[in-house]
């Protein structure tokens, strides 16, 4: 079940189909996990960052940014955002498993369960390693995961079309609860042209990833339902990891 390719043709709706997140509000409560640990944040690696809208945010709230994604066709928007706003160009094409990145960073982030596109353990264990790499002493680690029960209430059998007049999609959702397997089937409408681009998640437990975690190099601080610093728990719906680089 490799995945390569992803967000290939996806990426020219990306931001249509995410218009619904509050990326502002995001990176609110990623301050806020600054402030609570009081760390001194002032370079920060966003792993998976899509077409860039959180660090061009991030950018704007005085934060040096540098950015990775798997993706060309993500990164290509992405750039066109940081030339903009005058960002500098500090991306990289890079799967979150082999950065190609030394370290220095006061945080690292991996925001909207990105970390459930790495379908296997092993590529959880090393995308943990090469974070822990990248950060300095005292550093941040955040990333979130979605639940099984986000995927049984939202994306369990269930379609999704929406029309924005030059293109249109239809996306199928599936659940495989036996492999915790998330799929998400897209048709992407352009005129007569029909384009398919198929998705796969793997839907973690939290006592899994706990597992994964190497604690030689981390101190686990919380695990957080939503955003929130509430207990996360299996009835979450998306729960936040929060780790310090020892």
């Amino acid at each position: 079940m490799a995945q390569f390719n992803l967000y290939a043709e996806l990426a020219e709706i990306y931001d249509r189909i995410m218009s619904h997140v509050d990326y502002n509000d995001w990176a609110n409560y990623i301050f806020s996990i600054f402030e609570k640990y009081d760390v001194k944040v002032k370079n920060i690696l966003e792993i998976a960052c899509g077409t860039g809208n959180m660090s061009v945010i991030l950018h704007k709230r005085g934060y040096n940014i540098t950015s990775t994604d798997l993706s060309f066709e993500m990164l290509r928007f992405a750039k066109n955002k940081f030339v903009s706003n005058r960002i500098p160009l500090k991306l990289f094409i890079s799967d979150m498993t082999t950065l190609p990145l030394r370290g220095g960073f006061d945080a690292v982030i991996c925001l909207y369960d990105s970390i459930n596109y790495l379908l296997y353990p092993d590529s959880l264990t090393m995308t943990f390693e090469e974070s822990a790499g990248v950060l300095k002493k005292g550093g941040i680690y955040i990333f979130d995961i979605c639940t099984v029960k986000n995927s049984k209430l939202f994306f369990s059998n269930h379609i999704i079309t929406e029309d924005f007049g030059d293109i249109a999609y239809e996306r199928t959702c599936r659940f495989y609860s036996g492999e915790s397997i998330q799929e998400n089937s897209f048709v992407i409408i352009r005129g007569s042209e029909k384009i398919n681009e198929k998705h796969f998640q793997k839907i973690y437990k939290i006592s899994e990833i706990k597992e994964l975690i190497p604690f030689d190099k981390f101190e686990l601080l919380g695990i957080f339902d939503d955003m929130s610093f509430y207990p996360g728990s299996e009835d979450s719906e998306r729960v936040h990891f929060v780790l310090k680089r020892k």
